[in-house]
């Protein structure tokens, strides 16, 4: 009887060089699955066609999610797991029985990267609240008695111990902080966002020495705003390991026996 090649993939638009096809064609190796996986690089307009292609299509398994679909894509499943109700963002869309089940992976790797941090901190900054912000801010909001600045045009709260502003100030980070950049800015996604940062440099030499900057870009390893840190003695870590580590999970998600 011939075997069933499975259809797994990562979609986003755009797509550059995603991690996730060789970590995940690497696994399939080591475990002799018969699968494929594919970059679905699908435009807004085409999303809807490709939900439809996911939910008829009997070899269809899994496929990781990427920007700029990682809450657009919620309304679309049957279910959610706890990590993906918590953060109302998700990552990964597996089938079973027939059902789409939306996980949440990012906030795993992100957690397991900045774990050793959390406790040096009263305050965290989180820098941009698309699908990975959002998801990264609601997890350690409901998990983690810290005060939250928010810099977001779109984000609103009135709750005591969350700020929000529309861009950061001198004011916001001379104090020490965690902060998160969840923003494109300084990745390959976009040509014009290579040169970019979401700190610039008049405001960056008022952060607080003391702080500890986490940018999830990991393409490339030193953004702009890596290397502004470098420059200023400021601790920094890029999204290389969060991107490993939700991938792994994200494999061990899709293929539990």
């Amino acid at each position: 009887m011939k075997k069933t090649r499975l259809i797994c993939g990562i979609v986003g638009f755009p797509l550059k060089n995603p991690r996730s096809i060789p970590i995940w064609k690497s696994f399939f190796k080591k475990k002799k699955i018969f699968s494929e996986m594919n970059k679905f690089e699908i435009k807004p307009n085409k999303l809807k066609s490709f939900v439809n292609f996911i939910k008829k299509n009997k070899r269809f398994k899994a496929t990781a999610i990427s920007m700029p679909y990682k809450i657009k894509l919620i309304q679309h499943v049957n279910y959610l797991d706890n990590f993906a109700k918590k953060s109302k963002s998700i990552n990964l869309i597996v089938k079973r029985k027939n059902k789409l089940i939306g996980y949440n992976t990012d906030v795993f790797g992100a957690i397991q990267t900045i774990k050793e941090h959390l406790p040096l901190f009263k305050k965290i900054i989180i820098i941009g609240m698309g699908g990975s912000g959002t998801s990264i801010f609601n997890y350690l909001y409901n998990r983690y008695k810290k005060k939250f600045i928010i810099i977001s045009k779109k984000f609103r709260s009135n709750k005591k111990n969350i700020l929000v502003f529309k861009r950061i100030n001198r004011e916001i980070i001379c104090k020490k902080a965690l902060i998160i950049n969840c923003t494109p800015l300084g990745s390959g996604l976009k040509k014009k966002y290579l040169n970019m940062s979401p700190i610039s440099n008049s405001i960056f030499k008022y952060i607080n020495s003391g702080s500890v900057i986490f940018d999830i870009i990991y393409n490339p390893k030193l953004t702009l705003l890596g290397k502004m840190s470098k420059k200023n003695g400021i601790k920094f870590f890029n999204g290389l390991k969060m991107n490993t580590l939700q991938a792994h999970q994200a494999l061990k998600i899709t293929f539990k026996k």
